[in-house]
């Protein structure tokens, strides 16, 4: 794809578990992708604050972690698809085309969401909203998004 006509649509902070640590990945959807942006990593005291604070570990380290990386984040939001690939030798493109199906599951203080293509497997932990992902990947991936949510009544509680 061009990235004159190619924009971004929305955007889902994750992490990725490592042999020791997170690292955390910004993915970039557009209309025909999903690109992969590699914004930090941390390490293993970052998994068990992450384990035992849920969302409240993130608002506390983004005070504590360097002000390079809050800027290279922010950095990143501005970019052309093509730019944002290129911003780390790391980043890469998923396309549509090339996904064979995308597992989003509901946890009561995070969810995990499941890449599966062709040739690997991608898995991610994030607090962003589900129904925001799933706004974002029904339409391209149509009955390659499976989705599993918590049951009403947990869910409830979990809003409080």
């Amino acid at each position: 794809m061009s990235g004159e006509s190619e924009n971004v649509l929305g955007e889902i902070r994750v992490v990725a578990r490592l042999a020791l640590g997170i690292e955390q990945l910004m993915l970039f959807v557009t209309e025909g992708r999903i690109l992969v942006a590699h914004v930090g990593k941390r390490g293993a005291g970052a998994l068990a604050t992450s384990a035992l604070f849920g969302r409240l570990s993130g608002g506390f380290e983004d005070i504590v972690k360097s002000g390079g990386e809050s800027r290279s984040k922010r950095a990143l939001q501005r970019l052309t698809p093509e730019r944002i690939l290129t911003a780390n030798k790391d980043n890469f493109p998923l396309r549509f085309g090339e996904i064979v199906g995308v597992r989003l599951v509901e946890r009561p203080y995070s969810g995990e969401m499941t890449i599966l293509t062709g040739d690997n497997k991608f898995e991610f932990q994030t607090q962003h909203p589900l129904d925001s992902i799933v706004g974002l990947l029904q339409i391209p991936l149509g009955p390659k998004l499976t989705v599993e949510r918590l049951p009403e009544g947990v869910r409830k509680h979990r809003a409080h």
